[in-house]
């Protein structure tokens, strides 16, 4: 293979298109650096993704947003953007001790809030500032615990176990066993405990014109160039800054290098000198994620409603998003993605009639994020230990090398909101980087007088 060197030097080189990305561009663009960014994928939007499929414009990754995730509502305000939610929801169904239960979304809550209230507020005695997580000493004395070690250790009844597994399940996107608490404590802190906000929050409100509006207008505003289809495979320092070259053989050179793949796909590229070998076990240990979102298109009109399983199902979460030409559309999450494939109806319609036995699936959809070779993971969820262990590794850059992306945030960390936040942050420091060095040649060229 021969190498092909672009002559055309930039600032800075940012590998990945996502959200992280594009706000690290803009930031950096508008500080006057050249900037490049080099996309794997043929499309930006890194894990954010909308398609029409089932004859609907779908979120086929990254969707909810909310006034209170602070850095995605101010884009949604500076771009004129309009949200909306599902339809409001009539009926809650959820399986304890392998039996199903309904009720009204009134009666469910009466039922559950003293109890999940009571949880949520544990999340304010460890992490009291929200986007200062390592803030509180009394972290690291439960950051080793998992979710589902602490459900048990809460004192719940078998429904209430059964309920609240299923919804942690959803929210890791992959199993309480395996998800540090903490990370659920990030989420709950935001809240001040009160469950309704909690839930508007997370997975209520969506972007009316899909989260590609967004990120479009954000990467017309960095005016970065952008080169799609470019897979980075290595990323030398030298000297003069950094050569990073992709799968084709071709490099391109830069002062700085900011790099903003998922934590799991890190490990894919190799860097010379090598990364930090903390970083380094943090790639190989990978994240909690590794479920599944799937899209069904049910017949009938139904009823708005949500329901819930314990992580064991192939689906633990799901509730009613639109309603298309009479018929219903449902989204769902699974804790593991080799349980269910959203593309087969027959198992996904099997696991819908947990909850609702004569349902009737006319079509699903999804795409398998675990098994893409550009992501291997859902939204990032850190398993126990990790927060304490790698987040000041993480957000400490290896000479001109910096990471960027929404598991590295300080404050919504897994949401979109976190990855504008780590972007922009990130740019800024590069940005410091970046006049620290010039200045540092500037001194060493002044001749002795």
């Amino acid at each position: 293979m021969q190498n092909t060197t672009s002559r055309e030097r930039y600032d800075v080189i940012i590998i990945g298109g996502g959200f992280a990305g594009v706000s690290a561009a803009r930031e950096l663009r508008l500080l006057g650096h050249k900037v490049l960014i080099l996309e794997a994928r043929e499309r930006i939007g890194g894990r954010t993704w909308v398609d029409h499929r089932l004859d609907s414009n779908l979120e086929m990754g990254g969707t909810y947003v909310h006034w209170h995730q602070p850095h995605v509502w101010s884009e949604i305000m500076r771009y004129g953007l309009d949200i909306v939610s599902g339809p409001k929801t009539e009926k809650v169904y959820w399986i304890s001790d392998g039996r199903t239960y309904s009720a009204t979304p009134e009666e469910y809550k009466n039922k559950l809030r003293a109890t999940v209230q009571r949880l949520m507020r544990e999340s304010h005695r460890y992490i009291p500032l929200p986007f200062e997580p390592l803030h509180s000493p009394l972290l690291k004395e439960i950051d080793g615990m998992t979710a589902e070690e602490f459900m048990k250790q809460a004192g719940l009844t078998q429904e209430e176990y059964d309920i609240l597994h299923g919804w942690i399940a959803s929210d890791f996107c992959g199993a309480p066993s395996e998800g540090g608490v903490t990370q659920i404590f990030r989420w709950w802190v935001f809240s001040q405990g009160n469950w309704d906000t909690h839930s508007a929050m997370i997975s209520s409100y969506r972007l009316k014109d899909g989260t590609k509006a967004l990120i479009e207008h954000m990467s017309a505003d960095a005016k970065a160039d952008i080169r799609l289809s470019t897979i980075v495979t290595k990323v030398v320092q030298n000297r003069d800054g950094a050569v990073v070259t992709d799968q084709k053989g071709s490099e391109y050179l830069a002062d700085s290098v900011i790099v903003t793949v998922p934590l799991t796909t890190l490990q894919n590229i190799e860097f010379v000198p090598a990364l930090s070998l903390k970083k380094q076990a943090a790639s190989r240990e990978g994240q909690t994620s590794t479920g599944v979102k799937v899209w069904a298109r049910v017949k009938g009109r139904l009823e708005a409603f949500d329901a819930l399983a314990p992580g064991t199902y192939p689906l633990n979460s799901v509730h009613l998003d639109r309603y298309v030409e009479g018929d219903s559309i449902l989204v769902g999450f699974g804790p593991n993605a080799d349980w269910l494939d959203p593309m087969n109806r027959d198992g996904v319609e099997k696991a819908l009639r947990h909850w609702i036995p004569d349902i009737e699936v006319i079509e699903s959809t999804g795409h398998d994020w675990v098994n893409d070779e550009f992501s291997m993971e859902t939204w990032p969820m850190l398993k126990p230990k990790q927060l304490t262990s790698y987040f000041e590794e993480w957000n400490t850059p290896e000479n001109s090398v910096f990471l960027a992306g929404t598991t590295y945030a300080r404050g919504w960390a897994g949401f979109i909101d976190g990855a504008i936040e780590n972007g922009v942050t990130v740019g800024r420091r590069v940005h410091k980087y970046l006049r620290a060095e010039t200045a540092n040649q500037e001194r060493q060229h002044v001749p002795n007088l």
